[in-house]
Order: C-alpha cells, then sequence, then structure tokens
C-alpha cells in the first residue's frame, strides 16, 4: 500500500508542476527542450520544502533553483514583425525568479501542498511574482523581465513586500490582488 501512496502522491506532485507551469505562460519564452527540465527541477526542489522553516532557509531555497535556472535555460529564438530574429540567449535571474514565484505559488498557497502544516508555514515567506504589469505599476527601473538580475529582483520584491504591507497583505496575495486589477480581470470592460 505504501508504494501506491507514494506513486499517488508522486503522481500528484507531477501534475501540480504541469499545471503551475503552465500557469506561468512562460512556456513559450523558453527553448523547445526547456519544458521537462524545468519541470523536473521544480519538482526536485519541492521535495525540499519541508525542510525550509525559516525565512533565509527559503531565500537559500529560492537562490539555488535562480542559480540552477541561468546557465541551464535559454530563451527561444524570436521572429519578430519586422522581420528580424531575437536570438536565444540564456534565462534572466528575472525568468526563473517568475516561473519560481508562480509555480510556488500554485504548489504551496493554493493547493496547500507538501502538506497543510508545511503550507502555513511557507506562505509567509512566498515572494510576489513579477511581470511587466507590476513592474509598470511600481514604477520599476527595470521594464522587462529578460533584465531582472538578482539585485533588480531583490530590489522588486523589497517594493511587492512594502506595498503588500500597505494593503495588509502577504506578498503572494499583493501578486494575485494586483495581476487582476492590472490585467482587468475584476474591471468589466464598459461599451
Amino acid at each position: 500500500m505504501k508504494t501506491e501512496q507514494s506513486n499517488a502522491e508522486l503522481a500528484m506532485t507531477k501534475n501540480i508542476v504541469e499545471m503551475a507551469f503552465d500557469f506561468t505562460a512562460m512556456v513559450r519564452v523558453f527553448s523547445k527542450d526547456s519544458k521537462e527540465k524545468i519541470k523536473s527541477k521544480l519538482e526536485e526542489q519541492f521535495t525540499c520544502l519541508a525542510k525550509v522553516n525559516t525565512r533565509e532557509d527559503y531565500e537559500a531555497f529560492h537562490r539555488t533553483f535562480c542559480e540552477w535556472f541561468i546557465p541551464e535555460i535559454r530563451t527561444a529564438e524570436k521572429k519578430l514583425k519586422n522581420g528580424k530574429v531575437l536570438k536565444s540567449e540564456a534565462a534572466s535571474y528575472g525568468h526563473a525568479a517568475k516561473v519560481l514565484d508562480i509555480a510556488i505559488k500554485v504548489y504551496v498557497y493554493y493547493c496547500a501542498q507538501p502538506n497543510a502544516e508545511v503550507a502555513e508555514r511557507l506562505v509567509p515567506f512566498l515572494h510576489g511574482a513579477v511581470d511587466t504589469a507590476l513592474m509598470k505599476h511600481l514604477k520599476s527601473a527595470c521594464t522587462a523581465i529578460k533584465d531582472i538580475n538578482e539585485k533588480a529582483y531583490r530590489d522588486l520584491q523589497s517594493l511587492v513586500r512594502t506595498e503588500s504591507e500597505r494593503c495588509k497583505v502577504r506578498p503572494v496575495q499583493y501578486d494575485d490582488i494586483m495581476w487582476r486589477q492590472l490585467n482587468q480581470k475584476d474591471n468589466p470592460r464598459t461599451e
């Protein structure tokens, strides 16, 4: 029975990681061979979450993923409307952080994994996912995910924390609220 339970838990983790990665809408940004590598690394990282007990542990966990991501993952070559081609290049810290921040939000905050107790402990540590609309809203010096290095990411997270505290929510909740507002999900069009 233990094997069946382990298989069920592994299958659930794989399914959540797959949904979470697809939810990031970043699959198209990366080269074709990247999707499976990223999902596999997320699954591996998520097995370590029960050992994360402090904010410092979480920051180390986050940094480990981002530092793995940058040399391992490349952007997809992109053909522009004017006919020019943007060559494939190494992913940025911003790319890595956005993928992890959204995937872990789905896994921990939405799905209460790896279990409810661990998820409750981790939610206060989770970062707010940053996209172009949020950077513009926060009046960030960065205007594109590809331009975000580790320092710029830390600066953005500081802005997110300040705004989330002002709104009396966690950064991961602020991210949800702002994503809906900035993408006009909660503002019906008037025509």
